[in-house]
């Protein structure tokens, strides 16, 4: 079954996903690669902007590097961070290589660009994530959180799902409590 078809796979935490595809589940690492290519794609092309015919082969020897290295993976960083740590370095050692026969610097643009995702990146990633966090909800807390992201204070909640006050600020609790349960990793 391809990985688009199994919706439990996106559900996996990084670090599941990691230890699986270090034990050699293709869809594993499948899963991480479509969960990160986007944001690192974005990364790469900020960081090489001014050449940007190259982005797509740094893209291809990043993921290949970290297909490589993932048993060498510490939990203790993201994964995107990695990653882009992986594709900044790459980037970099092609620059002085390329550079070292000739009296040419590295590129000031490239020298001086991070090796962490922008603030962008993070950010969707994020939004991303509890975006898949709300679907996760039971219907009742995700129908409040829906209403509260609209502007309804739960005085209007509870007067439009016909429930109690106390009915509708339990809902958004039991909410809060399962989206921060959800998105651990990211706070």
């Amino acid at each position: 079954m391809p990985v688009s078809d199994n919706p439990t796979l996106f559900e996996e935490s990084d670090s599941s996903l990691i230890r699986r595809a270090v034990a050699g589940a293709e869809d594993a690492f499948e899963t991480l690669y479509n969960r990160y290519r986007l944001p690192f794609y974005s990364y790469l092309h900020r960081i090489l902007m001014d050449h940007p015919e190259q982005v797509d082969d740094f893209f291809q020897q990043s993921w290949i590097k970290a297909s490589q290295s993932l048993p060498r993976y510490q939990h203790q960083e993201k994964f995107l961070a990695w990653l882009c740590r992986i594709g900044h370095n790459l980037v970099m050692d092609y620059f002085r290589s390329h550079l070292s026969d000739t009296t040419e610097e590295l590129p000031e643009e490239i020298a001086s660009r991070q090796a962490m995702p922008d603030k962008e990146s993070q950010r969707n990633e994020i939004l991303a994530a509890l975006k898949l966090a709300i679907q996760k909800l039971p219907v009742e807390q995700q129908e409040v959180v829906q209403m509260r992201e609209d502007g309804l204070s739960f005085k209007e909640i509870a007067d439009r799902k016909q429930i109690s006050l106390n009915t509708a600020l339990g809902r958004m609790h039991y909410a809060v409590l399962n989206l921060k349960k959800a998105l651990a990793e990211y706070l």
